[in-house]
């Protein structure tokens, strides 16, 4: 799954910080050089990280190093909904702060946190997380000086923080050849938008002019996974959002998310989230335990 570079708009501060606010959050697989903090205010869906896909809700903070491959995928939205999806973005490269700062001594734990980071980062379910959280919210609407030491106060916290979640655990690099940029993210937007329909491989070879077993190397090369595991995490994900947001019955999610028989679906859900959809789904009923056990 190889995104596409993304510019980012540079201006008179030293980086970039901004608040989304969209109707929805589309899937676009993109990388950049600067490194990326987002704080989900107001959204939830799949988050995609190098080879990772995780589930993301409010409160949902994720560090990224330099070029790592990312999309914040936003759920389905519930009937009759006006609300925004939100989100607050910081952008800023290695030397924002000039060429050798993070070289101090005063600055080893930072220097250590952004060399982690090139495996993506998360900090939502942590104290240190909720913590930063309040600040990095107010960022954008902050002095430009107020916003420097609110960005640099938060990496100090991140970097005493040790119980982070790593996201990829793949090194994907991106591919050099804009023709195979084009040509995976296609693929990516292909099934992102068809995978609660039933994916004939040979029919999505014919599509993108491979035969079908140079397009499932193709797709394992460049994504670490499978086709049928990328379509299993998809759809897992998908099903998650219906049954916290929909009294749709189990049954019916499986099916409307892709899955041609319950016993396969509730198998790849177990798989992918450790507990079974049953599980999920009385953890968001009232007077439930708020517990999610296997």
């Amino acid at each position: 799954m190889k995104p596409y570079f993304e510019k980012v708009a540079s201006g008179p501060s030293s980086f970039v910080a901004f608040e989304r606010n969209d109707p929805e959050f589309p899937f676009y697989w993109h990388y950049h050089p600067e490194f990326e903090l987002t704080l989900i205010i107001n959204s939830s869906g799949q988050r995609l990280v190098g080879d990772g896909i995780a589930d993301y809700g409010p409160g949902d903070l994720v560090l990224l190093g330099p070029n790592v491959p990312h999309s914040w995928r936003s759920g389905p939205v519930k009937a009759n909904s006006v609300e925004l999806h939100r989100a607050v973005v910081v952008q800023f490269r290695q030397d924002f702060l000039g060429e050798r700062f993070f070289d101090l001594e005063e600055m080893s734990t930072v220097a250590h946190l952004l060399r982690r980071s090139s495996s993506g980062l998360a900090f939502g379910h942590t104290e240190t997380g909720r913590k930063v959280t309040r600040a990095l919210a107010r960022l954008p609407l902050q002095s430009a000086a107020k916003r420097l030491a609110t960005l640099l106060s938060v990496l100090i916290d991140l970097a005493d923080e040790s119980g982070a979640r790593v996201l990829s655990t793949l090194k994907v690099k991106p591919m050099c050849r804009v023709a195979d940029q084009h040509r995976i993210d296609e693929i990516c937007l292909y099934l992102n938008e068809n995978f609660d329909e039933e994916v004939e491989f040979a029919k999505l070879s014919k599509r993108f002019h491979m035969d079908q077993a140079s397009l499932c190397r193709f797709f394992k090369r460049a994504t670490g996974r499978t086709m049928t595991a990328y379509l299993n995490e998809l759809r897992v994900g998908a099903a998650a959002q219906l049954l916290i947001n929909t009294d749709e019955s189990i049954l019916d999610i499986g099916f409307r998310v892709g899955f041609g028989n319950y016993s396969n679906f509730n198998r790849q859900f177990k798989r992918i989230k450790g507990f079974g959809p049953r599980t999920l789904r009385r953890q968001f009923t009232p007077g439930s335990s708020q517990e999610v056990a296997p």
